[in-house]
């Protein structure tokens, strides 16, 4: 999910692939395997919600928030929630 809180779906350990696409247009991340310098997050397929705190724009909360609400009851809604409140503390810390 970029800056804008645009998803771009990849199958499982294809995300590489998908962001190298990205950079080939400019939209994708500057560097793949610096994580201290982007704004972009990851949600694994369980729900779980990889990014950095205090790096999360608007867009990409919302984004998120659209997620959690159309998710069904089960694992993956579960995962996405507590990510997304580990996420909200961290950022909480941060200020």
């Amino acid at each position: 999910m970029d800056a804008r809180g645009r998803f771009f779906a990849a199958r499982f350990g294809a995300h590489v692939r998908v962001g190298f696409i990205l950079r080939q247009t400019g939209d994708g991340p500057a560097d793949p395997w610096d994580m201290a310098n982007t704004t972009w997050a990851m949600v694994k397929a369980h729900g779980e919600v990889i990014a950095l705190p205090g790096r999360l724009a608007q867009p990409q909360w919302d984004s998120l928030g659209d997620m959690l609400v159309n998710a069904p009851d089960g694992s993956y809604r579960s995962f996405l929630l507590d990510s997304l409140r580990r996420l909200q503390r961290f950022e909480m810390c941060g200020r």
